[in-house]
């Protein structure tokens, strides 16, 4: 059965089926497994969405760099036939390799997530809506209000007692013939990079291939920490945080800024001819931020500021991390100055302290 409903000032009319699970095509592994001591954070219990935007008619080859970039682009994805069906049909296959995404997420008494993999299904929603994708910029820079329909929130009535699903995904088809792939997956299963190797798969399955480039790892007892006695300090004294007057506010509101590569060139520039290095995007971008930020909220000077900054691990452990390891493989860096040395030193001083802190 098909509902359709029109949002509240949204410029479509958007048609959703009723939610089908998705199973692997083959039997899988009937197991319950464990968690790495990254994937047991409690701040990683969230879901975290995207949404892929294909054109009509792209039949460009794939590039795996691209396809899974960022949020609202547009990717190249050549499918043959209805892509609902073709991506439901690559779901079910990718699942044999991914079972555990097919599993039901859930923290036990003893306080560790554990997933339970006995093929309970990925939910898996079509819709289809009235207007074309150029419309809405192919969701290039929309609002949030305007993207959220095209990925959806899901929750068994039995979630409460039997855990949540770890995956869910919504395929939207439009008048003009393109469509877009919202995913939404869990951050206690998943980071970014290990998101990027499912999604790759699956894209790979709905064009052909019969399976994947790179076979997924789960062995998350490589990252189970030893427990301590020693209590966690923190490094920093809240006390000495240099406060602002616009701080703590009521509302938060989206925005977007396009900062263009040319831009990005510039501001690099800058920073060679005032001391010399060259610094990478993530480096030159976060130090211009965080002092843009110290100075629009404006934080006293006599006080510290703390920037953070998540880096992958991967590369870095010895022995290192499989190919194909899709759990959380990162840890969190920490720059603390004084907001009068943010605030008036140079600025390549700042993007010098973000490069040593990923020296971990």
């Amino acid at each position: 059965m098909a509902t359709g409903k029109k949002t509240n000032d949204l410029p479509f009319l958007l048609e959703k089926k009723e939610v089908v699970l998705v199973k692997p095509a083959k039997p899988t592994p009937s197991e319950v497994l464990s968690f790495s001591t990254f994937d047991n954070d409690p701040n990683l219990e969230f879901i975290c969405q995207t949404i892929f935007v294909y054109k009509a008619k792209s039949f460009s080859s794939i590039n795996g760099d691209h396809l899974v970039s960022s949020n609202g682009k547009t990717h190249d994805l050549e499918l043959s036939s209805d892509p609902v069906t073709v991506i439901s049909d690559a779901l079910s296959r990718v699942l044999v390799y991914y079972y555990p995404l097919a599993g039901k997420l859930k923290r036990d008494s003893d306080g560790e997530l554990r997933l339970n993999c006995k093929s309970s299904g990925v939910p898996f929603l079509s819709a289809s809506d009235n207007c074309e994708l150029s419309s809405l910029d192919y969701l290039d820079w929309v609002a949030f209000e305007v993207a959220k329909p095209f990925v959806f929130d899901w929750q068994d009535e039995d979630d409460d007692d039997d855990g949540r699903h770890p995956l869910i995904l919504q395929v939207t088809k439009f008048s003009c013939g393109g469509f877009t792939v919202g995913m939404g997956l869990s951050h206690s299963v998943c980071d970014g990079p290990s998101a990027s190797q499912f999604y790759r798969a699956l894209a790979e399955l709905a064009t052909g291939k019969t399976e994947p480039s790179v076979k997924p790892v789960w062995e998350r007892e490589r990252l189970v920490g030893k427990p301590t006695k020693t209590p966690f300090q923190n490094p920093i004294d809240k006390s000495s945080l240099a406060t602002s007057p616009h701080l703590p506010f009521a509302e938060i509101e989206h925005g977007f800024f396009n900062v263009n590569s040319e831009t990005i060139k510039r501001l690099k520039t800058s920073l060679m001819k005032e001391c010399g290095d060259e610094f990478t995007t993530v480096e030159a971008l976060s130090a211009y931020v965080w002092r843009s930020r110290f100075r629009a909220l404006q934080f006293n000077s006599d006080g510290k500021t703390v920037f953070s900054l998540t880096v992958g691990c991967r590369g870095r452990l010895n022995p290192p991390l499989p190919d194909g390891y899709y759990g959380n493989a990162w840890i969190d860096t920490f720059v603390t100055i004084m907001g009068k040395d943010l605030n008036e030193g140079p600025l390549s001083r700042v993007c010098k302290l973000i490069k040593e802190s990923k020296n971990i």
